[in-house]
């Protein structure tokens, strides 16, 4: 049986306002109740009696937008993309096939599908572009990696289409950007990829291989993506393709050149994905006409000085600390070991980096005095070395607390120690 999730019917509801949102078979409750008639209208007024009952089905089978996201509004934002942004249409150009945006306007999306992609697309107002995008990259990518495998390309295209309709089943606030979410608010939006395939995997439309892709799409190849944790050959070819695809999408979403910013991001965390489609990456980003520089951001290296210090930081308490925390966890239980020992890989990977870019562990100032005067591009590169350390700095301590989150109480409490500890909270005898 199936309970409503209130945020689901929330969006749909706001969706009436603008479409008129039909019931496509009844809507019987667990007790064999009839509660909404094929042909009915979904709307505030049947909120309320929907959210008291369990279903003999997902709402979501059970409900049409009218007027929904078509083929031609696909296809329309695909080539908007394309002329935008030059790495787009690098990845894109294939003279073998019918042109990328072509292709994924013609795509045959079933009814229920094409009213929930289009509930998710009007949550948000860039939504639609966003999942266009992510689809328009899959496929690309796809086509390069798997030439003339026409099903994984237009399953690449559907779990683009899709991949964050997980979103709709999380509470509203915290997906707004800017937020500042603790920990038990991010569980939710880590939770997403999850939503998304319970949601999808019995679908019309959709099915099983889409919905094991959606849940896969913020996963990297060396282990440390998310929901499962998986790697090497556990992360399929076709699930590599996506969680890349949602990843570059999300670098040009940032407002700077991808390009660059895709460079310093593999320089820092080689191992993510497959060698082979960072070479394609690569590849298209030569092909394109985008500058390989970082563009102005209006940022510089007076600005970001304060997050280098704070990396450094940490980074030099974890080189005087590893061998106590190493002691210290040596007879816990053998998953926090191998978690830990992850994190610590990680630590390693940032610490070698930061170095080889000329930010000294202990003094990181002098890069103000030594580059900032002499070469433009060089600060520019700098700046994005900064700003992507910070944001790996912050992933890695939400992955291990999410991590933990799923141990004893008594790893919990040695997991969030040692955070305290790398963040200068408490002193080493904490650990002893």
């Amino acid at each position: 049986m199936s309970e409503v999730n209130p945020h689901y019917l929330d969006h749909v509801v706001a969706s009436a306002a603008t479409h008129d949102v039909e019931v496509t078979q009844d809507i019987v409750g667990r007790n064999g109740m009839k509660l909404l008639a094929k042909g009915a209208r979904i709307d505030a007024e049947v909120r309320d009696r929907l959210l008291q009952h369990k279903l003999s089905r997902p709402l979501e089978d059970c409900v049409a937008v009218a007027g929904g996201v078509s083929g031609e509004q696909i296809r329309d934002t695909a080539q908007a993309l394309l002329d935008r942004y030059p790495l787009l249409a690098a990845l894109g150009a294939d003279a073998r096939a019918q042109a990328v945006a072509q292709s994924l306007g013609g795509l045959k999306l079933a009814l229920p599908v094409q009213s929930l992609l289009t509930v998710y697309a009007e949550h948000q107002p860039d939504r639609l572009e966003h999942c266009v995008g992510v689809a328009l990259l899959a496929m690309s990518l796809g086509r390069r990696l798997r030439p003339g495998d026409v099903d994984s390309h237009r399953l690449l295209a559907i779990a683009g289409l899709l991949h964050d309709v997980g979103e709709l089943y999380i509470t509203p606030a915290y997906l707004q950007r800017g937020t500042d979410l603790h920990l038990d608010q991010w569980k939710h939006i880590a939770s997403h990829p999850v939503s998304g395939h319970h949601v999808l995997r019995e679908m019309e439309g959709a099915g099983q291989a889409v919905a094991e892709l959606v849940l896969s799409h913020h996963e990297r190849l060396d282990g440390f993506g998310y929901p499962r944790g998986l790697a090497a050959e556990q992360f399929s070819t076709d699930a590599q393709i996506l969680a890349c695809a949602e990843w570059l999408m999300g670098l040009i979403e940032s407002g700077a050149s991808p390009v660059a910013h895709a460079s310093v991001a593999t320089k820092l965390m080689p191992g993510e994905f497959s060698d082979t489609l960072l070479q394609i990456v690569r590849a298209a980003s030569r092909a394109s006409d985008e500058s390989s520089h970082l563009a102005d951001e209006g940022r510089n290296l007076h600005e970001v000085l304060p997050r280098a210090i704070r990396v450094a930081e940490v980074l030099r308490r974890f080189t005087e600390s590893r061998l106590l925390i190493r002691a210290r966890i040596s007879d816990t239980n053998p998953e926090l070991r191998a978690m830990l020992a992850l994190c610590g890989q990680r630590m390693q990977q940032l610490q070698a980096a930061f170095s080889s870019a000329g930010l000294d562990l202990h003094s990181p100032q002098h890069i103000v005095q030594e580059l900032a005067p002499q070469d433009a591009e060089v600060e520019l590169e700098v700046v994005a070395l900064v700003r992507e350390f910070s944001w790996r700095m912050r992933e890695l301590k939400r992955a291990a607390l999410l991590r933990s989150g799923l141990m004893s109480a008594a790893d919990q409490t040695l997991v969030q120690e040692v955070i305290a500890l790398l963040e200068g909270v408490v002193h080493a005898d904490t650990l002893r």
